[in-house]
């Protein structure tokens, strides 16, 4: 779930912003990443609108191929002189602004804060004829814990990597994609922008803080950067997608460099999978004029070591301490044809939790009940006018059963936990893209809901007393490719 960091510390200037700017402005407007330069089409071609990281149904089937569309020679055939690189550079910085300044409670962040918070280099595209990659390396100056980053303050690793085979064999009667993979996040795969990373909602808070909405195992993607996946899927007549992968956790051996050393048996706040845990996808896709449909169902089962094993070499213990069952549906829909662009995603994940209670959990909580239930659900809308214009609005909102070793976020006002995982949030995000390279936004997240509670004073942190709308953030933020 997409929703705001709050509470932390934050240093810098708003200078780096302008600084990022003035490169930018000097650029050609057509000198776009890795796979646009591979292809030669424009952003708007495979995404919409022209924005990261929503793809079309041209974005959709230039992953489904293995990122291998496009003119460019095979890797060993790639000539110094007459071809890009294939590489490019993504940078965030934003100037973030907060309803409680408090000190006493927040860790002392200050009303204000701007910072460069995230540099992204990428290489990747065509290897082979059937054979591509999207590699991606991340440096982020403050933890990003709202989605289970296990890169923390003022650290740099491997991020979403991926490596694809596929084979695509087109008849007068039949269209067929066949393809497997190899990457290092669940649902990374994801070509309709309903998961993770690659949902609409991408522009992330920075400074970690205490106010983190519950969140499933798999849509937290807890399991990011920490467990390695190998997949297979097939695209029939672009109708039918199914999709069936495995993830574990590598403690050694050459999958291992793609976890960033996050691996760590039983270490506290990371997770392992050490057992295959299997997730699935299947949907129905319909495209028609400047329309294009999605519907499907997707899942996984994970079994997560925790905290029991810390400082422990074994990496084969005898059985998990926690293991999350996870299934949902999700939606998506699109209108693409200039100068309209609109996209909507709509998803419902339901989780079950087995736990083992008075047994710490991979995040070193101790869960009260042996069984928990939590449902994610997450919906959103954008609209851009001529490529350079836009606004989005999402929502978000976890329920599910209370348990007070898990969910102690929820406070009344005498002072006990209720131990609810409900939260509700909205957030209202308005953008510019002058250039294709550049994008200018304004974001607020604002809650309605924290902890079982809707209002008043009855959120207990440190003796002092808040409303949910005590926590909303809101930012101003760049965000530059190239």
């Amino acid at each position: 779930m997409k929703v705001s960091n709050l509470l932390g510390k934050a240093k810098g200037s708003a200078l780096l912003l302008l600084g990022t700017a003035s490169v930018v402005v000097s650029m050609d407007a057509n000198a776009i990443p890795v796979f646009a330069r591979q292809t030669g089409f424009k952003c708007v071609a495979c995404h919409v609108g022209g924005m990261f990281p929503q793809l079309t149904s041209l974005g959709r089937m230039f992953k489904l191929t293995g990122y291998t569309m496009g003119n460019r020679p095979n890797l060993d055939g790639l000539e110094v002189q007459n071809d890009y690189p294939p590489v490019a550079i993504m940078v965030q910085g934003a100037k973030q602004y907060y309803n409680n300044t408090s000190h006493s409670v927040n860790g002392n962040a200050p009303s204000s804060s701007a910072d460069l918070q995230v540099v992204s280099l990428f290489a990747g595209g065509k290897i082979t004829d059937n054979f591509g990659a999207f590699m991606q390396w991340t440096g982020q100056k403050y933890a990003n814990l709202q989605s289970g980053s296990q890169v923390g303050y003022n650290a740099a690793s491997i991020d979403n990597t991926e490596f694809r085979y596929a084979d695509r064999t087109v008849t007068p009667n039949s269209d067929l994609i066949l393809g497997a993979y190899i990457n290092n996040r669940a649902m990374m795969s994801d070509v309709w922008n309903n998961f993770g990373a690659w949902e609409s909602g991408w522009i992330n808070y920075f400074n970690a803080g205490n106010a983190q909405a519950p969140t499933t195992y798999l849509m937290g993607e807890s399991s990011q950067h920490a467990a390695v996946g190998a997949g297979g899927y097939f695209f029939k007549d672009k109708t039918w997608y199914g999709e069936l992968a495995i993830y574990k956790s590598p403690t050694h051996g050459p999958f291992s460099i793609l976890t960033a050393g996050t691996t760590s048996v039983g270490n506290t706040g990371v997770t392992s999978l050490l057992e295959p845990s299997p997730y699935f996808r299947f949907a129905y896709n319909k495209e028609w004029g400047a329309n294009s449909f999605e519907a499907g169902v997707h899942g996984m089962m994970s079994y997560v070591y925790g905290t029991p094993l810390f400082g422990t070499s074994n990496s084969q213990p005898g059985g998990p301490v926690s293991a999350y069952h996870d299934v949902g549906l999700d939606a998506q829909y699109q209108y693409v044809l200039d100068p309209h662009y609109f996209a909507a995603h709509a998803r419902v994940t339901r989780e079950l939790m087995n736990n083992t209670p008075g047994v710490a959990n991979w995040q070193g909580l101790i869960a009260q009940n042996a069984t928990d239930n939590l449902t994610e659900t997450y919906m959103d809308a954008t609209y851009v006018y001529e490529a350079k214009y836009g606004a989005q609005l999402s929502y978000a909102s976890a329920t599910g059963s209370s348990d007070t070793g898990l969910y102690a976020m929820g406070v009344n006002g005498a002072g006990s936990p209720t131990g609810s995982p409900n939260w509700t949030s909205w957030t209202p995000n308005i953008f510019w893209q002058p250039y294709q390279n550049l994008r200018i936004g304004y974001m607020y997240t604002f809650y309605t809901q924290m902890g079982g509670v809707n209002s008043g004073n009855n959120l207990v942190f440190n003796a002092a007393k808040f409303s949910p709308a005590n926590f909303n953030t809101s930012m101003l933020y760049l965000g530059f490719i190239y």
